[in-house]
């Protein structure tokens, strides 16, 4: 925000979408679920990595 906004008053613009153009409950859920998806994988692939790095070291 700009000096000139907060001294003239004006309230700064809020951050909304068009209505139109708004998700649906289904696409907010399907984005949900590809988020958690996305981060079980990366934390399988950070635990895989823990327990091979382990492996290999203990094998000497």
């Amino acid at each position: 925000m700009t000096a000139k906004h907060m001294t003239s008053g004006l309230k700064p613009e809020r951050m909304t979408r068009n209505l139109q153009k708004q998700r649906s409950p289904e696409q907010i859920r399907a984005s949900n679920k590809r988020l958690g998806l996305i981060l079980v994988i990366v934390a399988a692939a950070f635990c895989l990595a823990v327990i091979v790095d382990q492996y290999v070291r203990s094998r000497g």
